[in-house]
């Protein structure tokens, strides 16, 4: 069976962040099993895509309310939906080696989330997605990593015909001095943010993510993103 470890559950918004591990045989069994997936075909999936859905799958088991069990098919464009269930979701991985870092989020308005492990090519591509003044905020590789985990965050909410750098800004912020570590939970930090949504302002939740059970060692961590706190006003 593949293993599942609860990372993050919090209630606003819904939000689980899971670490899921599995060996190929599992994969392979999981997928000719599953029904979480009903209009995929896993089976024909590469192991690495296999792991990614068998990791949603298990984290969103995780959920206490009728969204354990509900089904996810997506759109043309990848969005996923519940089937059966009137809960907005938001969906991210992250995967390396044989493990999954997965993140949903439900809500009852539309709902973002993005989780990413920093990395130095978002230095070359921020003039893509921050504005002059946003450049000049978050010019750390951290930093860089949840301003842009914020915007696809954001972005998952509206859809598509987004501009990254004028319709979608982050406020400037500073990562805590003291990072409180839950007991037997590699986390780190957990913080606020705000940000405006085409002009509507917005509240965002932060989570730092040690994945590899490596203390506190920054190159090991990913950076979580959920949000809005708060439902956008609907002409957003």
């Amino acid at each position: 069976m593949p293993e599942i470890q609860i990372l993050i559950h919090s209630s606003v918004p819904q939000t689980i962040i899971a670490r899921v591990s599995a060996t190929d045989a599992e994969l392979a069994n999981w997928a000719m099993r599953q029904t979480r997936f009903p209009k995929r075909v896993l089976t024909a999936l590469s192991n690495h895509r296999k792991l990614e859905h068998c990791a949603v799958d298990g984290a969103m088991q995780a959920f206490s309310d009728n969204a354990s069990t509900a089904s996810i098919v997506h759109d043309e464009h990848g969005k996923p939906t519940l089937l059966s269930n009137e809960k907005c979701i938001s969906i991210s991985h992250h995967t390396q080696n044989n493990s999954c870092w997965v993140m949903i989020c439900l809500g009852d308005h539309p709902v973002g989330c993005d989780i990413e492990r920093p990395r130095a090519q978002l230095s070359a591509i921020a003039s893509r997605f921050l504005s002059d003044q946003e450049q000049n905020n978050f010019n750390t590789t951290p930093t860089l990593c949840c301003a842009w985990g914020i915007k696809e965050s954001m972005f998952k909410t509206i859809g598509h015909g987004v501009d990254f750098r004028k319709d979608l800004k982050v406020d400037a912020f500073q990562f805590p001095k003291e990072e409180i570590a839950a007991a037997g939970i590699p986390v780190q930090m957990a913080m606020e943010v705000t940000g405006t949504v085409k002009g509507k302002r917005s509240r965002w939740q932060i989570w730092k993510v040690n994945p590899l059970d490596e203390g506190n060692d920054d190159a090991a961590s990913l950076y979580a993103v959920a949000g809005p706190l708060d439902e956008l006003e609907p002409n957003a």
